[in-house]
């Protein structure tokens, strides 16, 4: 009976829900239709008046010294903590390129102290937790993950990894043979080889390319005392940045955070400066003959400039316009939507924080129409130079930029992990609190003027992966050839093993 009851209480709350909404659409059928657009651009939303929070309110500084960014979140019963390493392969010997990717790897995965690998992952597996650790270029990254009840261990594990790591020879030897076999396929992939060779052509023996000259020679000489000798010179606490984020209370992680950092001995560590000048890439075509794709990858550019210049938001808004906002750019409309040449195309500047990046566009397209469409891009980008953007089109851009203010903050973890971020970058603590004003400041001047400083068609850089011979054959419907756009190089494929060209 109660049972009835109940079914027959919810019946009527939902068929009296239905025509309260059948109401509330009735009486508002007026004002949604007049909000109605025929089109997407026509689409308009309230300005977004969003206040990015300040670092001064997580930032902690730890009894050694650490910087700390903490943030308590008791919705969910997790502990999270990212660790910034100053680091990188960019500071590795040449001659021993993989040496910072192996000692992250053989870190976690090479056993610690009182431990096996396999103890280490039957434990953290045990308490659903997981650790991980790695070095990439220009920065090496540890974290924690585990349940708030177990941060105890937690700590504890990763304390023995980033402390204590043993370097077992024959997980270095499984390791080492795992890379030699990856090493194998690197021509397999014609982006793989495009972000090489690009990376080759525009920064040529700068250290931001040792990522990329690993051998079978500087792999096999990699030494277990080469590990221990690099993890020792920088892994040490005043060389870390944490972010931590869970259901905790400050006071007391900031003691196991303590704790955790405690009985390291006393070092510091002076990374060698890195040159503002990088060498000039010589302009023109080069061709990498890969001849077992049917389609090209076409990467256009130049060298570029750093993260933080005054120009930053202008530049910004410019690119977004030019090719890197996606369906409403201006390459991506004239690539895809107008010719129908690729499915992706864009541009970007890649801006580095230690040393001048790239400008670079992209698409990937049948080789026989690949100068076509390279024609494309040339024009828009010294299109952009010469034409003044329409200031409708730059309000959009910058729109969208300030509505993306809010993701950097998105969720109680993101907010400490950006402030590290900015902490390892030396960003200014301001940077989030006038980016919005910074941005709306922009005009269709400011997006002219940087168009016309930064980028630099008489300079530009053409990559081609494909078959040189169908490439430089072109197509019947298009007059465009690649000896248009400069002198061609056709550069035969690296051994794999070696990097030398074949």
């Amino acid at each position: 009976m109660i049972r009835q009851y109940r079914l027959l209480f919810r019946r009527s709350m939902t068929l009296a829900l239905i025509a309260a909404f059948a109401i509330v659409l009735t009486s508002n059928s007026g004002i949604l239709a007049d909000k109605i657009v025929d089109h997407p651009d026509k689409l308009k939303y309230e300005e977004l008046k969003y206040q990015p929070p300040k670092p001064d309110g997580y930032r902690h500084t730890l009894k050694c010294g650490v910087t700390a960014y903490v943030v308590e979140n008791p919705v969910v019963p997790t502990f999270e903590l990212t660790i910034s390493i100053r680091t990188g392969s960019m500071y590795e010997p040449v001659e021993k390129a993989g040496l910072a990717d192996m000692t992250g790897y053989l870190m976690r995965n090479g056993g610690v102290q009182g431990m096996t690998t396999k103890q280490l992952d039957e434990r953290l597996a045990y308490l659903a937790g997981e650790i991980s650790v790695n070095i990439g270029d220009s920065r090496g990254r540890a974290s924690l993950f585990c349940l708030s009840k177990d941060v105890d261990e937690g700590l504890g594990l990763l304390k023995k990894i980033l402390h204590s790591p043993v370097f077992d020879q024959e997980a270095l030897t499984r390791y080492r043979g795992d890379v030699l076999s990856e090493m194998e396929q690197r021509n397999s992939s014609a982006s793989a080889i495009e972000s090489r060779e690009w990376q080759f052509l525009m920064y040529g023996d700068y250290p931001s390319t040792i990522p990329y000259r690993r051998t079978e020679q500087s792999i096999n000489s990699i030494t277990r005392d080469d590990l221990i000798a690099f993890h020792q010179k920088y892994f040490f606490p005043k060389n870390f940045i944490l972010a931590v984020s869970g259901d905790f209370k400050t006071a007391e992680i900031l003691t196991k955070l303590d704790n955790l950092l405690s009985d390291w001995p006393e070092q510091q560590l002076t990374l060698p400066a890195l040159s503002d000048q990088i060498p000039s890439p010589k302009p023109g075509v080069y061709m990498i003959k890969k001849e077992d794709v049917n389609q090209s990858r076409i990467r256009v550019g130049h060298a570029g400039v750093k993260r933080d210049i005054p120009d930053q938001y202008a530049l910004m808004v410019m690119n977004d316009i030019l090719g890197g906002g996606g369906f409403n750019s201006r390459i991506m409309r004239r690539v895809r939507s107008d010719e129908g040449l690729a499915y992706n195309a864009g541009s970007m500047f890649d801006r580095p924080v230690l040393y001048p990046g790239t400008f670079q566009a992209w698409f990937q397209t049948k080789h026989a129409t690949a100068a076509f469409g390279t024609r494309l891009i040339v024009d828009e980008i010294k299109r952009i130079r010469t034409e003044k953007c329409d200031a409708e089109i730059v309000e959009n851009s910058k729109a969208s930029f300030i509505s993306d203010v809010v993701n950097p903050f998105a969720s109680k973890n993101s907010i400490v992990n950006t402030f590290a971020d900015d902490e390892y970058t030396h960003r200014p603590d301001d940077y989030w609190q006038n980016y919005t004003k910074n941005m709306k400041a922009i005009t269709p001047d400011d997006v002219l003027a940087v168009a016309q400083k930064y980028l630099h068609p008489d300079q530009l850089v053409f990559l081609v992966i494909g078959d040189p011979e169908a490439v430089q054959k072109g197509s019947d419907k298009h007059n465009e050839r690649f000896s248009d756009f400069g002198q061609i190089t056709i550069i035969p494929l690296r051994d794999p093993k070696t990097l030398q060209i074949k």
